[in-house]
């Protein structure tokens, strides 16, 4: 996604059977929420302290994605506010609690922060001051994939039961993540922008992964990294 302005392009709501998965737990997912009387969208910062609330920076488009998230909620739930995801190629996919998703627009540009707690800007495709291993103090948010003990890179479809690799196995990045995770598998978060994190130990016989903490990793190369899916099926993944 290039540029700095957020743009939302809504679509003709349709079923998305593409690559979907997401961690448990409030902080890997964005949220829509009523806040003062307004929904606005919310992403987490988990800290030791607990969760710190960051909300996306106002704009017309802001609010136009706000209602096609809720406009599903409304039909499938019966009330507005709820969790979706962005990928990585920009597209807003909303989860039903009939176990649909929902592929509602595309994102361009970026989309903003402000950290309710310090009140600092935050650019969740900013990694101009990150080095890998440094820590992840943004939103701990994306879609989950995996590198598999024999290094190998892919995404595991729980409805196909099967495991899907990417358009090429990125050597730099795997060794990446391996100077951080040097031995077995490894599940990674990529972030709207590309951007990819995982956990790792604290301390050097830090066992309890509940105890890990977010690092930043690097960025995939798309052009080595899994095909945008355009529709309800499959296009080359």
């Amino acid at each position: 996604m290039q540029g700095n302005s957020f743009r939302f392009h809504a679509i003709s709501t349709r079923e998305w059977k593409g690559r979907y998965k997401r961690i448990q737990g409030s902080s890997p997912a964005f949220h829509v929420v009523s806040r003062a009387g307004q929904h606005v969208i919310l992403a987490y910062i988990q800290t030791s302290e607990g969760q710190v609330s960051c909300q996306a920076l106002p704009c017309p488009d802001v609010k136009a994605m706000i209602e096609a998230i809720n406009d599903v909620k409304w039909r499938y739930h019966g009330q507005p506010s709820g969790s979706f995801l962005i990928n990585e190629f920009g597209q807003v996919l909303v989860p039903t609690s009939e176990k649909i998703r929902l592929y509602v627009g595309q994102c361009t540009g970026i989309l903003r922060f402000l950290n309710l707690d310090t009140k600092r800007i935050l650019d969740l495709a900013d990694s101009s001051q990150l080095e890998t291993g440094d820590a992840w103090d943004l939103p701990y948010v994306g879609m989950p994939y995996n590198l598999s003990r024999q290094n190998q890179l892919y995404f595991w479809d729980a409805g196909e039961n099967c495991k899907l690799l990417p358009q090429a196995q990125d050597k730099d990045l795997i060794r990446k993540i391996r100077s951080i995770r040097r031995h077995g598998g490894v599940r990674i978060l990529v972030n709207p922008y590309g951007l990819v994190a995982t956990k790792a130990p604290v301390g050097e016989f830090d066992f309890d992964e509940d105890n890990w903490e977010p690092v930043y990793i690097g960025r995939i190369d798309y052009a080595k990294w899994f095909a945008k899916e355009e529709t309800t099926w499959r296009t080359g993944s």
